[in-house]
């Protein structure tokens, strides 16, 4: 078994890239010395059509019209690397909002979707009730400052990472792993019954990207996927393969607990998709990690999703 496809890459056009010399085309050239036969375009992506649930500004610039650009680049493409365009759009899972509507999505090739950009708070995941909390009290404090007024004292409580308001948080009383374990459940489960995703999930092809993998919160990824049961992710990937939606397998596939989950979502005939995650052309060699999971959990071509298959 050989990974020979990537379809999970971003180029200069997702701003959080960090690298403008990664053109499409550049990263067509490195995929074909890497030995891939496949790679899709999946920059992140937000439908403007879809109205955002909350003040995003980087969602704000990742239009479709902007991200859609790449075609261009690539209209007069025609080597040996098969090349597919695709997104990576947004779920948010504290409001059930999936940011690619129908019209949208039937221009890709493809589509990934994730249900863990934790790091988003308020957005994707709700704060913590402790960093709420928090908030309030240094808020509290910033208005007792003489010209300060309640709304700014809000607004500047608001604008603190969550890693300095510590000394204004008390005593912890939420348990983070457990909060973010008990969200990643919900939002993939709310992801599997979107309304919007059903209407055109059976027209594309649909994966989730880095599924169960909680962005911003990598040390205590094992954690975290300790306290979802067998039968929990049964339940979930249940769901999945009778909807035909793929899950991605990446550079994390060593991990004890990501292999669990495999096995799992192979049991329920789940399909599966291989995905880099790279920001740039540097980071592409981090999809041949993912075959770190085959042996133990037995993987074949025929796991894999129809579109992927070279």
């Amino acid at each position: 078994m050989q990974i020979l496809h990537d379809v999970h890459t971003h180029n200069y056009l997702s701003s959080c890239c960090g690298d403008n010399q990664a053109t499409a085309l550049s990263m067509i050239e490195q995929a074909r010395e890497s030995g891939l036969k496949l790679i899709g375009f999946s920059n992140h992506t937000w439908d403007e059509s879809v109205p955002l649930p909350a003040s995003s500004g980087f969602y704000k610039k990742q239009s479709m019209a902007y991200e859609m650009q790449i075609k261009h680049e690539l209209s007069d493409y025609c080597g040996e690397v098969k090349v597919l365009i695709g997104a990576e759009t947004e779920y948010c899972g504290m409001y059930d909002v999936l940011g690619m509507g129908k019209e949208a999505a039937l221009q890709l090739d493809y589509l990934l979707i994730p249900h863990t950009h934790v790091h988003i708070r308020d957005f994707v995941m709700p704060s913590t009730p402790d960093v709420v909390r928090a908030r309030e009290v240094l808020a509290a404090k910033l208005a007792e400052i003489e010209g300060i007024t309640p709304e700014r004292a809000t607004a500047l409580a608001s604008s603190f990472p969550e890693k300095e308001l510590d000394p204004f948080m008390g005593e912890k009383t939420v348990d983070y792993v457990q909060y973010v374990s008990d969200f990643m459940v919900k939002s993939f489960k709310g992801l599997m019954e979107n309304e919007v995703l059903k209407s055109y999930s059976d027209l594309i092809p649909v994966s989730v990207a880095h599924p169960f993998q909680p962005v911003g919160s990598a040390p205590l990824h094992g954690e975290m996927l300790k306290r979802i049961s067998d039968n929990t992710f049964g339940d979930l990937f249940e769901m999945a393969a009778a909807r035909g939606i793929g899950l991605e397998i990446n550079n994390r596939a060593k991990n004890p607990e990501v292999v669990r989950w495999i096995a799992i979502a192979k049991e329920c005939g789940c399909k599966f998709t291989f995905g880099s995650d790279a920001h740039g052309k540097d980071e592409m060699k981090l999809v041949f990690d993912a075959a770190n999971c085959f042996e133990a959990v037995g993987f074949h071509e025929d796991d894999l999703m129809d579109f992927v298959r070279v």
